[in-house]
């Protein structure tokens, strides 16, 4: 028996590194104070397997699927926080548009094993 996914409602947030200045003044971005704004309506879930052009399905881990109300403007550069946890966006987000959901976001996540800081 296969079980549906459940999304969930935690506070999400979209992370953008800001700009300063390193040792040489030059322009960087930095992850260490970055800007933080909630995405009201976000919700998620866990991506338990993947399915390849051919049909095949693998299982991956660490991956997550967002789903945020309206048109989004997240990148692959932005980052995302739940939980405490610090997600990359992996690829471009993908605007939708559903019957029952209106226009909304769609963005893979992921998170290596141990990275819950916003470095790198």
């Amino acid at each position: 028996m296969l079980l549906k996914p459940t999304r969930r409602r935690d506070p999400v947030y979209k992370l953008t590194p800001r700009t300063v200045s390193d040792s040489y003044g030059d322009p960087v971005l930095s992850w260490d104070d970055a800007d933080k704004d909630e995405l009201p309506g976000a919700t998620w879930e866990d991506v338990t397997s993947e399915e390849d052009a051919n049909g095949n399905r693998r299982l991956v881990s660490n991956t997550r699927q967002l789903f945020v109300p309206g048109r989004c403007r997240i990148t692959q550069q932005d980052r995302v926080e739940i939980r405490g946890e610090v997600w990359r966006v992996d690829g471009d987000p993908i605007d939708r548009e559903g019957m029952a959901m209106g226009v909304y976001t769609v963005a893979k996540l992921t998170r290596k094993t141990g990275d819950g800081s916003r470095n790198g």
